[in-house]
Order: C-alpha cells, then sequence, then structure tokens
C-alpha cells in the first residue's frame, strides 16, 4: 500500500550542514540536520498516497547526525492514527548541499475502507447487499501477519472473516 519512497536534492534539509563525521564521537553542532522538511514531506507524500484520508501534521527527532546511513523514525497522523516511517539519509554530499533520503513505513498501514471493498467484491452478486464492518477506524497500524477481524452482514446471516497482512505494503488476504 505505501511503497518505497527515495527522494533526491536535500537542498534544504543539507543547507546548513557541514563535514566529515566520526560515528564514534559526539556529532558537533555542524553535523547535525533540523528534520522539519523531512517532516513536510512525510505530510504530502501520505496525502498523494492516501487521498481520501485525512492526514494530520508528521513528528520526527528535532536534529539527526548528518552522515550517509543514518536511520530515523518519524510518525504521520492518518486519520488520528500515528503510523510510523523509517527514513535513511543517503548519498550525502554536504559540500554540494546534495543527496537522497528514503522513505518507508515501518509497519503495514492499512485503510480499513479498502479491506470492506475488498470483501465486498468477493461476495456473491445476492449478497451485495450486505453491511461489511471491520471496526471503528478507518486506518491500522498492524504487524505483518496480524489478522484484522471483520464481520459481514446481511439479514439475520452473520459470518466472520479476517483480513490477514501479508506484506509492508498492506496487501491483504481475506479468510473464513
Amino acid at each position: 500500500m505505501r511503497p518505497r519512497l527515495v527522494v533526491l536534492a536535500l537542498v534544504a534539509l543539507l543547507a546548513a550542514c557541514g563535514g566529515g563525521q566520526d560515528p564514534a564521537t559526539t556529532p558537533a553542532r555542524d553535523e547535525l540536520v533540523a528534520t522539519a522538511d523531512v517532516e513536510r514531506l512525510l505530510v504530502s507524500t501520505q496525502k498523494r498516497t492516501s487521498p481520501r484520508l485525512r492526514v494530520g501534521t508528521a513528528h520526527c527527532p528535532d536534529q539527526v547526525r548528518l552522515a550517509n546511513g543514518t536511520e530515523f523514525t518519524c510518525t504521520v497522523e492518518i486519520e488520528g492514527v500515528e503510523a510510523p516511517y523509517s527514513v535513511t539519509l543517503r548519498d550525502l554530499d554536504a559540500g554540494k548541499a546534495s543527496g537522497r533520503f528514503a522513505l518507508e513505513p515501518a509497519k503495514p498501514i492499512i485503510d480499513v475502507t479498502r479491506i470492506v471493498r475488498l470483501i465486498r467484491s468477493s461476495l456473491q452478486p445476492g449478497a451485495r447487499g450486505a453491511t461489511v464492518r471491520c471496526g471503528p477506524t478507518k486506518v491500522r497500524v498492524v504487524e505483518i501477519g496480524a489478522a484484522i477481524p471483520c464481520t459481514i452482514t446481511l439479514g439475520d446471516a452473520v459470518q466472520k472473516v479476517n483480513a490477514v497482512v501479508k506484506d509492508l505494503k498492506g496487501t491483504v488476504v481475506v479468510r473464513s
């Protein structure tokens, strides 16, 4: 559901950054970079990825070490749920104020309305009027392999199914 995103040109992110780093030492102030631009990018990316969902703010550590391979976690609020993202700095060249970073969900982010649509599309034609419910929230952040319980109701008939999350992209398989 959320493809890996690699972003080029960290010009604004790296504008105030400096030279080489030794991982064994505590970084100096000029070896740290503010993450406000990453937060803005996470929000805009999530809005493009999930246009039907309400996307709020993102939160990252205030500053991170400026070095290739630096990893940190940010969160983006989606429908009131905090969704974690992993961010990795790559191919940095502080002298040119350029580089890349990769954004990837740290856990599957599930749009529950997609599960409801999937279940509805698999119903027999006579059961298309059934009510499908998968809980009160529109978004779930779960582990791979987690089961999201759903209920299909048609008249007095009730069937329980589980939507099992298969991968980080949020692919689900419905099982009775």
